[in-house]
């Protein structure tokens, strides 16, 4: 039995040092803007996340996908910017975000208990290799996780079903005794079931302590958090 995990709001909390960098950001510059800060922030994510795909699909560097975010959000507030204005902004972002990214509070518990129990785990995620990196370090993850599979490293990206081929591959590990634990439907959950890997899809959005079982064979859970994802894994999984 092999368990792989999503990182990024899945065992990471971005979202914190996100908004961070988007405030700073905002009360620097906010009399160019013509948008008010709730207005800015999630335009914002939307932006960062339409850019973030294209990066994914190949479009841009990761550096590229870092500044166009900014370069756009000014550019909607009427403001064109130089790219030595879009690094100075990017850096004032970033220094903010990197105050704020952390593991979400039931994550480390779910890794502990696989990891007593003597289960393998490994690691897929999309992004920069440096970048991801600095988080599993940050947090003293990359212990945990063998194989670390990272879209910058292999060259494809989720929702392309080849990566979770290389990271079975990897783990010497089989699909149908294999777990794969996400929070993105299109990028985690989608391709994971179509592959035919057993899926807890992670939904911090779904209510209280519910578990919706979609189905048993391979199993498709989803849960609210990762106390209940270590709960299916201990009933579905037969630990």
């Amino acid at each position: 039995m092999t368990v792989f995990f999503d990182l990024d709001r899945t065992l990471m909390n971005f979202e914190v040092g996100e908004d961070l960098g988007i405030k700073t950001v905002f009360e620097n510059y906010k009399n160019e803007l013509k948008m008010d800060y709730e207005k800015f922030r999630s335009t914002w994510k939307d932006v960062a996340q339409k850019i973030f795909d294209e990066y994914s699909a190949g479009l841009h560097t990761f550096d590229e996908q870092r500044h166009l975010r900014v370069k756009k959000m000014f550019e909607l507030n009427g403001v064109i910017l130089d790219e030595v204005e879009v690094e100075k902004r990017f850096k004032l972002y970033w220094s903010n975000y990197e105050k704020g990214v952390g593991l979400f509070p039931d994550a480390r518990d779910i890794l502990e208990n696989l990891r007593q129990h003597k289960i393998k785990t490994g690691l897929i995620s999309n992004g920069d290799s440096s970048n991801q990196y600095w988080k599993l370090n940050k947090e003293k993850l990359t212990d945990y996780f063998n194989p670390i599979i990272i879209s910058g490293e292999v060259g494809v990206s989720k929702p392309d079903l080849r990566i979770f081929e290389i990271a079975l591959e990897r783990a010497k590990a089989e699909k149908e005794s294999s777990w794969y634990i996400g929070d993105s439907p299109v990028h985690d959950i989608e391709p994971a079931v179509k592959f035919g890997m057993n899926v807890i899809y992670l939904n911090r959005k779904l209510s209280g302590e519910k578990t919706i079982c979609h189905q048993e064979k391979p199993v498709y859970v989803e849960v609210s958090s990762l106390d209940q994802a270590w709960e299916c894994l201990k009933k579905y999984g037969k630990i």
